[in-house]
């Protein structure tokens, strides 16, 4: 068997984890290849139905709430470009479904095969065309410089090219022409005939063609290629959402040199990993090869499966199998040797045959690899006969090593193919990898991972490598830049009919040329850890107590919105306008929980306007000092307007439909209409009694008063001892001002709320709440 010459990649753990920086020993910058993959157009597939996904020179990161199509997106991908597409009938868009229903109605109701007679060519052709629009398809565009001439000529437009975009579509195709068509109809025509009176709730099948392409899956194997016009793709006008229409009667191209334009590999979240122990408990005569193993073997197999003729393969590896080949045989010889004795006694074999029986093994590179320890571990390199199975070393470790020979093994197959040269683009695309690796590993798992698929030798420098990762963590998409990230959101279906959708957004492109902010948002993610990007909704809020006590009240207050995916963010409002780009483009619903932050503009002694904080008392002159009420919404001018808002100041609606419910204090009824101004003093407000009762408590293993002690004992002081409201809110004022530990105030109040003890949620907030769970609710007839 002949094989390429492929060094075994030296791998160690690390190589996932510590920081690499782009350099020659890694290949060069990513840059320095004239040609990349800059945009996929996925329709028509699942709920992909016109989806544009924009892709970073060197690593794209996909980022989304559950079941907004991500691995839907890496599937397609891998379909369409893998080497055997493997469709199904379900991952025809939903959007789809009726007009096939309608397609295969029509063919119900045939009365003799169509083949026999080639009549009626126009209504074939036109139904042919009608079949193949609702397929799915994928467009590609490369971004391509006049050194990648040998790979795009095939999928060039015109004869004057110098440089620039190069699109092709590849598009799922059941039949080739419509004399297929023909025999697909009378296919499906025969099946339902005899089911075709049943009513259809009994699932006789087929009960229509979808049911049909359940059983035939063969029927949507095949895809085809096609050029496309530059000129009015995403390249050259961004601004054109709906796919270009492929002309009728296009010419397909050779997939062989789609297959030279580029290459998919797909790693996928599901790798069986521990499930090694449990095989060894039913297969001891057999134990499987744990997961690193089983790459082993599979690369040796492919690469290093070598017998000791040396043709093809590393001289080395020949001498060494020849040798141990010709010792195992004169070993077995030996350990046969009585038994052989015995058969000579016999008189044979005889003077004119073959005088004397010999053993000769023939050894498998990739066979000695077959085995459930073939790969161990040693944690002395000095103690040579303690070494540890695979599947007794750490989950971490052995994701992280799998990983690593995974992309490696991607590596080394693009760079060796069976025929022909590598190809131009290689996308490598991961799902979840986080699962079983530890946070600093996620952090930095994107750069060391493109510098694992990317070739190191200059000669290779024209090659592109591209990296596709989907993710649900907040490390691994925080660890990169925004430039990289991209939103997979959903988008629900509008009126009837309409199908739920997914729109791919670029973070990279959310705060326009503000660099200033973005680089903000970037560090502020990477600081907070937030799982933003991930969530069915956001709250703002101003700070630690509010974090701490608002998820309580959610809990027992509002249940439904309680079982959502809800983020919150510890931002405050005098930086909380700056993330309004990055909302209005994510479109979630989103509460903004803020303070008023009134402030009293007067003199100093120099002459300069200052503005002091003070509490709300009627005062003239009073001005909200919360950047983000005063820049975001709803920008009331008259700070008195505040305490009474109408719905429209209240919540904010951007042109593409966003909503944000803004939440600030209001005036409290229970307090005799008194105006707080931060969340403390209006939950103290809003539990007088609460907290006056506080005084009286007693310890109920000793029947004995409680001594209150800290910032507990300090408010209930001021509510005993300040029973007029309006000196109540000036002396918390005062306080909250002073010496006064917020972050232990909540504490003890969180301790008493998870205990269940009846601490009421400010009006302002639980409007707010009530509002974004109205917000997440399912209606009838919608999906989510």
């Amino acid at each position: 068997m002949t094989t390429h010459e492929v060094p075994v990649p030296q791998l160690t753990a690390p190589a996932l984890t510590a920081p690499v920086v782009p350099s020659a020993a890694t290949g060069g910058p990513p840059d320095a290849s004239p040609i990349r993959l800059a945009c996929v157009e996925v329709c028509n597939f699942r709920r992909l139905a016109t989806t544009r996904l924009e892709l970073d020179v060197a690593t794209t990161i996909l980022v989304g709430a559950n079941n907004s199509g991500k691995t839907s997106l890496l599937t397609a991908l891998r379909n369409f470009l893998g080497e055997s597409p493997g469709f199904r009938a379900f991952d025809i868009s939903l959007s789809q479904w009726a007009k096939l229903r309608e397609l295969s109605q029509l063919w119900e109701t045939l009365d003799e095969d169509p083949t026999t007679d080639l009549k009626e060519p126009e209504k074939w052709e036109e139904q042919h065309q009608q079949l193949l629009a609702c397929m799915p398809y994928i467009d590609l565009w490369f971004d391509a410089k006049e050194g990648a001439y040998n790979y795009v000529a095939p999928f060039i437009t015109t004869l004057k090219w110098s440089g620039g975009a190069v699109g092709v579509r590849v598009r799922l195709e059941p039949v080739e022409d419509a004399n297929e068509l023909r025999k697909l109809a009378w296919r499906y025509r025969e099946a339902r005939s005899p089911v075709q009176k049943l009513p259809k709730d009994g699932h006789a099948w087929p009960t229509d063609l979808l049911d049909y392409w359940l059983r035939n899956s063969a029927d949507l194997r095949r895809i085809a290629a096609y050029r496309l016009d530059p000129a009015k793709g995403p390249l050259t006008n961004k601004t054109r959402r709906e796919p270009q229409q492929l002309p009728i009667g296009s010419q397909p191209v050779e997939l062989s040199l789609l297959r030279k334009l580029i290459r998919v590999d797909f790693v996928p979240a599901q790798r069986g990993l521990g499930a090694e122990e449990d095989e060894a408990r039913t297969e001891s005569a057999n134990i499987r090869p744990g997961l690193f193993s089983s790459q082993l073997l599979r690369f040796a197999r492919q690469h290093l499966n070598v017998a000791p003729s040396g043709h093809g393969n590393r001289e080395d590896l020949v001498a060494a199998i020849a040798k141990a080949q010709g010792e195992l045989d004169d070993s077995i010889y030996k350990a046969l040797q009585p038994a052989m004795e015995d058969v000579e006694v016999l008189g044979y074999p005889g003077l004119h045959d073959p005088q004397q029986i010999h053993f000769r093994t023939r050894i498998q590179t990739a066979d000695l690899l077959a085995h459930g320890t073939a790969v161990q571990y040693r944690l002395d390199k000095g103690a040579v006969d303690e070494s540890l199975p695979e599947h007794s070393i750490g989950l971490g470790y052995q994701n992280l090593q799998s990983l690593s020979f995974m992309l490696v093994s991607f590596r080394a197959a693009r760079l060796n193919p069976a025929h022909g040269t590598p190809a131009a683009v290689h996308l490598v695309m991961v799902e979840e990898p986080e699962a079983h690796l530890h946070v600093q590993v996620q952090r930095s798992f994107s750069s060391n991972a493109q510098a694992l698929i990317r070739p190191k030798e200059p000669v290779h420098s024209n090659l592109r490598s591209q990296l596709l990762i989907s993710t649900h963590s907040s490390h691994l998409a925080h660890g990169d830049s925004f430039t990289r990230l991209r939103y997979v959101k959903r988008v629900a279906s509008t009126g009837e009919g309409a199908r739920p959708s997914t729109e791919v957004v670029n973070l990279g492109d959310a705060f326009g040329d503000d660099t200033q902010t973005r680089t903000f948002a970037e560090r502020y993610f990477q600081v907070q850890h937030t799982d933003l990007l991930f969530a069915d909704a956001a709250i703002f809020v101003e700070g630690t107590a509010e974090r701490m006590l608002v998820p309580l009240f959610i809990k027992r207050d509002f249940p439904e919105l309680a079982k959502k995916y809800v983020s919150f963010l510890d931002i405050g409002g005098s930086h909380g306008h700056r993330l309004k780009p990055l909302v209005e483009r994510m479109g979630i619903p989103t509460a903004v929980i803020t303070d008023l932050d009134p402030v009293l503009p007067t003199k100093n002694a120099k002459g300069r306007i200052v503005r002091a904080a003070v509490h709300i008392a009627g005062q003239a002159g009073l001005e909200c000092g919360n950047d983000t009420l005063s820049s975001w919404h709803p920008k009331l001018l008259d700070f008195q307007a505040y305490a009474k808002p109408a719905p429209a100041h209240l919540e904010w609606t951007s042109e593409s439909g966003v909503k944000v419910r803004f939440a600030w204090q209001l005036p409290v009824a229970a307090a005799s209409g008194q105006w707080p101004s931060s969340f403390e003093d209006a939950l103290v407000l809003s539990n007088i009694d609460w907290f006056k009762a506080l005084d009286d408590e007693t310890d109920p293993a000793t029947g004995e008063k409680k001594d209150h002690r800290g910032t507990l004992r300090k408010v209930i002081g001021l509510v005993l001892d300040h029973p007029e409201h309006t000196e109540l809110l000036q002396e918390l004022h005062a306080m909250l001002r002073g010496n006064f530990s917020k972050g232990d105030f909540a504490a003890t109040l969180f301790e008493r709320l998870n205990n269940g003890e009846a601490l009421a949620c400010p009006v302002y907030i639980a409007d707010a709440l009530a509002w974004l769970s109205s917000q997440l609710t399912v209606k009838a007839g919608e999906t989510p």
